[in-house]
């Protein structure tokens, strides 16, 4: 399986929807499917939109996305509040990764990071509240990913 994984690894990088679809099973809709392959070019995608429409599903899976096919990623999960972190994006991270074999079999998730096994300290993800400036200071290599979970109803 890792090896199989391995080997596509370059396609998923270029296409994140792909990743979903085969590692997550995970259909996005068609805003989710431009914002994943927005993603795949620009690490910097923001989203506008209402409330109960997917945001925090294509988050976490644009999460694993990035920590299971970038060597190194440091990626910071934050949402206004511990609760919204918690509660609704870790916990979406959580389920999203127990839907993959795959993932089940190379990353390991705890309550506060999701990291690649044997590459505890420098593969991982962490969730951490935006309340503070200090709570995202030094985070530093080469992959580094942000994914911020903010809730605006329109």
């Amino acid at each position: 399986m890792r090896h199989f994984f391995g080997k596509r690894i370059p396609m998923y990088r270029r296409d994140p929807v792909f990743y979903a679809n085969e590692v997550l099973q995970f259909e996005p809709d068609g805003w989710q499917k431009d914002a994943l392959m927005q993603l795949a070019g620009n690490p910097k995608v923001a989203i506008k939109s209402g409330q109960g429409v997917g945001k925090t599903s294509v988050e976490a899976v644009a999460l694993l996305w990035f920590l299971a096919c970038f060597p190194y990623p440091r990626v910071v999960a934050t949402a206004p509040t511990k609760q919204q972190l918690h509660d609704v994006l870790w916990a979406e991270v959580a389920k999203w990764k127990a839907q993959s074999p795959l993932l089940q079999a190379i990353l390991k998730w705890t309550k506060t990071y999701v990291y690649m096994k044997g590459y505890e300290e420098r593969w991982f993800a962490t969730a951490r509240t935006a309340t503070r400036p200090e709570n995202m200071q030094g985070f530093h290599e080469y992959n580094i990913g942000t994914y911020a979970c903010h809730y605006v109803a329109l």
